[in-house]
């Protein structure tokens, strides 16, 4: 009886692992990939499971500490993080190699380490550290390609800065048909998707404290970038309703950027709509994806339409690259809410000049969670009209604790800091 016992819990254990292990799409004992040498500063002793950074120099904004992980059977069964005073930093399941951790926002001069269900094969740990510096007055430019991607990735840093500018690019109508179970009419569903991202966008950012004049939707067709760069002059059409026209949806003209309020949605049209805001406005810094570890090809195009704009055009601004649909899978960020955003895998190496952590206080938090929540598109939101429903959502709450597959961009993105690779020095092969 015992044996049976025994041999079904070994059987249940490797069950269980090989389910959690193949949400990743990389290899989860492989060093991740970063040459960053040059902003290396010093070699730290882990000594009794503590680090001193008293001899840091409070002029890097942005700290992160190289560590080489081991891995045990533990490692496989429980989440594997390792706490840092208050901060947690996860891992994969069975994870081993090189990782990248986030010092930047813990205050403590020496920092106490406490390991749960990893190990670390080497007490020497590299320190490299990032002076980016905070300005609040600096003039933002956040460019999303759907309604939710500038709090997504940025709610934190453009409710800190002012004069933030939020520009929106695409409806967002293709995709998952959310709204499908509200009508038995896939066009009806899809205008009605339409009508709330369009919302979403233009009202959500005013609890992040930007000025409704700072707010625009350019009404592009969802999934039409990558065409529309690939197929210069020729017009694009919504892949769900192809009569869409795009000036039903423009929303521009309530701001102080003169952009054409009739236009047909082409390559030359969005090239004129970003030329034109950021003549105007000049900014100082433009958060916008990173082309070339953001999967999603509206995310992607969005960056390089802005580079074609940027190519010949007298402002200089720094780019704050962001990935919501990260290359390698959408686990990244790991670990659960509230925990600390680490470098994301990398197996190859990517462009990338400075990396710039910015720290997101218990109530900037708070907010952000709430401006998540606003957007119908993140929620289900019939799940109180139903008992199928609710119990559907209830499965699926037990299926993401058993086996950690969570894509839900609450956990993934209200944590203490935000990450973005910075380009200081844009030149037309940045990216090649």
């Amino acid at each position: 009886m015992l044996f049976y016992l025994f041999f079904i819990l070994v059987f249940l254990y490797f069950a269980l692992v090989l389910k959690r292990l193949k949400k990743y799409k990389y290899d989860q004992k492989q060093d991740y990939i970063y040459n960053i040498e040059e902003n290396y500063l010093t070699t730290l002793d882990l000594t009794n499971n503590t680090i001193d950074l008293s001899d840091i120099d409070a002029v890097y904004d942005t700290l992160f500490l190289k560590i080489e992980l081991g891995s045990n059977f533990l490692s496989y069964l429980f989440k594997p993080y390792i706490k840092i005073e208050d901060s947690k930093h996860y891992f994969e399941y069975g994870a081993r190699g090189i990782r990248y951790i986030n010092l930047s926002h813990i205050s403590r001069t020496s920092l106490n380490f406490s390991l749960h269900a990893v190990t670390l094969n080497s007490k020497q740990c590299k320190l490299y550290g990032y002076k980016n510096g905070v300005d609040t007055s600096k003039k933002i430019l956040i460019l999303a390609p759907h309604a939710d991607d500038a709090e997504i990735a940025a709610f934190g840093y453009y409710a800190s800065h002012p004069n933030s500018t939020a520009v929106t690019i695409t409806l967002g109508e293709d995709g998952n048909c959310n709204y499908c179970q509200g009508s038995n009419n896939k066009k009806e569903a899809t205008l009605t998707k339409i009508k709330l991202r369009l919302h979403d966008s233009l009202s959500i950012p005013l609890l992040g404290g930007l000025n409704s004049k700072n707010i625009l939707h350019l009404g592009y067709f969802g999934s039409s970038l990558e065409f529309m760069y690939k197929n210069k002059g020729v017009k694009a059409t919504s892949k769900v309703i192809p009569e869409l026209d795009i000036n039903s949806f423009r929303n521009v003209t309530h701001t102080d950027y003169n952009l054409q309020s009739n236009i047909t949605a082409t390559y030359e049209s969005l090239v004129k709509d970003l030329d034109t805001i950021i003549t105007s406005l000049q900014p100082d810094i433009i958060i916008t994806p990173h082309p070339q570890i953001d999967s999603h090809s509206d995310h992607k195009y969005t960056t390089l339409f802005l580079l074609d704009v940027l190519e010949t055009h007298n402002c200089k601004p720094q780019l704050y690259l962001y990935t919501n649909h990260h290359i390698m899978g959408e686990s990244y960020p790991l670990g659960s809410i509230h925990s600390a955003i680490d470098l994301p895998p990398s197996k190859s190496l990517f462009t990338l000049q400075s990396i710039c952590s910015f720290p997101l206080n218990k109530t900037l938090q708070s907010d952000k969670f709430f401006a998540l929540e606003a957007h119908h598109d993140l929620r289900n939101p019939f799940v109180f009209l139903s008992v199928q429903e609710s119990y559907a959502l209830v499965v699926k709450l037990i299926r993401r604790k058993i086996f950690s597959k969570d894509k839900s961009y609450f956990r993934r993105a209200v944590r203490e800091n935000e990450l973005f690779f910075v380009i200081k020095d844009i030149k037309k092969d940045t990216f090649e």
